[in-house]
């Protein structure tokens, strides 16, 4: 068995466990590829992620529990976004989310939103006050 292989196995080995760990929120997001009245959705992989972006989801995206509605948002290893340009713009930062649902696991989304009412409690920004905002923003450009 060559090194490479070696490797290979390793990374498999080391990786399945946050797939797995993130699993339920990777699939609610890729259960937007099952909705037909979506219309036309392009599909790219990169960095461990699955983008998914086109008009349709940009429906959904204007849905989305923020003001104006949102570009982009990661469900585990999902990273829907309104198009090409905004999954391109976006992609820094929602790799920091997906890293922290890697963290957090099937409790990023209530933690999140606990998060975001705990802000709000304190008549702060549910949204740009949010704790994993401000790291999204903080290290989005160091990844």
């Amino acid at each position: 068995m060559n090194r490479r292989s070696i490797r290979s196995r390793l990374q498999i080995v080391c990786w399945l466990p946050l797939y797995l760990w993130v699993g339920p929120w990777t699939v609610v997001g890729l259960s937007v590829l099952l909705v037909p009245r979506l219309g036309r959705r392009s599909i790219r992989f990169h960095r461990g992620t699955i983008g998914i972006f086109g008009p349709g989801v940009a429906r959904l995206m204007n849905l989305a529990p923020v003001e104006g509605g949102a570009i982009a948002m990661a469900f585990g290893h999902t990273i829907l976004a309104k198009d090409e340009r905004a999954w391109l713009s976006t992609f820094r930062h929602e790799l920091v989310h997906v890293r922290q649902y890697q963290w957090f696991g099937p409790f990023f989304v209530p933690a999140y939103f606990l998060e975001s009412f705990w802000q709000w409690c304190r008549g702060r920004h549910p949204y740009l006050d949010n704790r994993f905002e401000v790291q999204a923003r903080k290290y989005e450009t160091t990844i």
